[in-house]
């Protein structure tokens, strides 16, 4: 396997999620990579909600709720000119009416309109000439606003990932590790992180049941994921 600091050195600032995956499938010479399309609920999931509305509350069955991945419509990535499709599907993401669907998300109101849209997510797994192996991707605890990027760093070594890009999802960051990890070390590296306060524990539950974990690369509220820190 290649060194990923060499990796980081064609990870630049500004780079959206998409041109990022691109530039880890050439370094890496991936053999296979995927996206999936998905339903987006532009509204705080029940974690959020509870830090603005304490007496909130969400039965065991919604708690429980779970959509995996590969129910999804996938898109999977060869070669380097499959990169022009996922280009075409973000350009033709529709809006969805929320009266059509069932909603995910924590709504206090059961009449509560929120944005639902088609999306776009990058998945963890992928293959090599090796073998299977997974991109370490974190969905963090962290508000832009806190410019918490020293704070990302010594989440990113105390996980054992020494390289690493820090994106803006719009409101809070997202962690895209630049080394391939073996399916032993990506659990490893998923369990340690429930052990942490500034990661998602429910989101990474979520991936822990799907065998992969999976970051946003489409816009949400007018925000594409853009590199702000490499490492």
């Amino acid at each position: 396997m290649k060194p990923q600091t060499a990796v980081a050195e064609h990870v630049k600032l500004g780079m959206f999620a998409l041109d990022l995956l691109e530039t880890i499938f050439c370094f890496y010479e991936l053999k296979l990579a995927e996206v999936v399309k998905y339903q987006c609920e532009e509204k705080p999931h029940f974690d959020e909600a509870k830090k603005l509305n304490p007496k909130a509350q969400r039965s065991v069955t919604k708690a429980l709720q779970h959509t995996p991945d590969f129910i999804e419509p996938s898109f999977f990535i060869q070669e380097l000119k499959d990169f022009e499709s996922i280009d075409l599907a973000m350009e033709k993401l529709r809006e969805i009416d929320s009266n059509q669907v069932t909603i995910a998300s924590y709504v206090e109101q059961a009449n509560e309109k929120i944005r639902i849209h088609e999306a776009l997510k990058a998945i963890s797994k992928v293959k090599t000439r090796e073998g299977i192996f997974h991109i370490p991707l974190l969905n963090l605890d962290i508000p832009v606003d806190e410019n918490g990027v020293e704070k990302i760093k010594e989440v990113a070594l105390g996980l054992g990932i020494e390289h690493a890009a820090v994106l803006n999802s719009g409101r809070s960051y997202h962690f895209w590790g630049l080394e391939l990890l073996s399916e032993e070390e990506w659990r490893r590296f998923m369990y340690r992180a429930l052990l942490l306060d500034r990661i998602g524990r429910r989101w990474v539950g979520h991936r822990l049941i799907d065998g992969q974990a999976n970051l946003r690369i489409s816009e949400k509220g007018g925000h594409i994921p853009t590199v702000v820190h490499v490492f």
